[in-house]
């Protein structure tokens, strides 16, 4: 057996008053969202008892309050956990200037920073320039975030929306089959391969992924207004009514798609349900001229 060469209290001794701080409240019993407003209360300046508390309430989808209270931390704390918090929340809530601003700042002094970490804010960062049509910047955050995490399926997702932003689409189709080998039920690669492959002309493929996209996830929007469009000219019709079907069932709601939902519906004869879901649309949006003409059409034909 070997003998310690350190006397035991030096051995755990933390280097820092600063580790030693860490360490303690890495020790410290998980407190409940009223504790931390409590303890906010008695020292509003603790700025890692607010950091906490903002991060649960982003979990919870309190976002408002959450982005109130990094936004009064940051005046007294700018560590790079707490710019990167507030970055990627601002971005969550599309606040991108104010977001781009922040995740910048975090960058400079990611010294501080881990893998995971930094790679979601060069990700976002990637995000970010693709919106401000900067592709060059885009590709170099999004190379920086693949050499921190290259078995990501959501950044090869990113990868295959920027290489169809520059009309690449060969480059975009192997990013999306990229992002499905790493995760199969990744829905938007599913979306990314369907309109990859209706630029290159083969439609049944197309319409195959869109399925797929649907099939793991039926509340994804893009893929269902992409398949009312291209189901209503194609002959497909009542299977996209089917699906608009499912959307609603699972609680999705899309003003588009729900009028579409009724004029499927009544098309295919059932303008019980073509009338109810009028009446829903219009109790969210009364000025809908649209489903008012729908309802009259329906009611003439009854």
């Amino acid at each position: 057996m070997e003998i310690e060469t350190q006397n035991s209290t030096e051995q755990h001794r933390p280097a820092t008053l600063d580790q030693a701080s860490k360490e303690t409240r890495s020790k410290a019993p998980v407190l409940e969202l009223q504790d931390l407003y409590c303890i906010l209360q008695l020292a509003p300046n603790d700025s890692f008892m607010a950091l906490e508390l903002a991060k649960r309430l982003s979990r919870l989808g309190r976002t408002e309050e959450a982005l109130r209270i990094l936004r009064s931390v940051i005046k007294i704390d700018s560590r790079y956990e707490t710019l990167s918090a507030l970055g990627l929340l601002e971005y969550r809530m599309d606040h991108i200037d104010e977001a781009f601003q922040h995740l910048q700042q975090a960058v400079l002094i990611s010294a501080d920073g881990d893998g995971e970490g930094l790679f979601e804010i060069f990700k976002t960062l990637g995000n970010i320039f693709v919106r401000r049509a900067d592709f060059d910047s885009a590709e170099d955050n999004y190379n920086k975030a693949h050499r921190l995490n290259s078995g990501s399926d959501v950044l090869s997702v990113n990868f295959g929306t920027l290489a169809i932003q520059k009309q690449n689409w060969e480059g975009a189709l192997t990013h999306f089959r990229r992002a499905v080998e790493l995760n199969k039920a990744n829905d938007k690669a599913w979306v990314g391969l369907a309109i990859g492959h209706r630029m290159k002309g083969d439609f049944e493929l197309a319409w195959g992924n869109i399925e797929t996209a649907l099939e793991y996830n039926p509340l994804n929007e893009v893929a269902l207004n992409l398949a009312l469009e291209w189901g209503t000219s194609e002959g497909r019709e009542f299977r996209v009514l089917e699906m608009i079907r499912v959307f609603l069932i699972e609680g999705g709601w899309d003003e588009k798609l729900s009028l579409a939902f009724a004029w499927l519906s009544h098309r295919r004869g059932e303008s019980q349900i073509a009338r109810f879901e009028l009446e829903r649309l219009l109790a969210v949006n009364p000025g809908n001229n649209r489903a008012h003409a729908l309802a009259a059409e329906i009611r003439t034909q009854a």
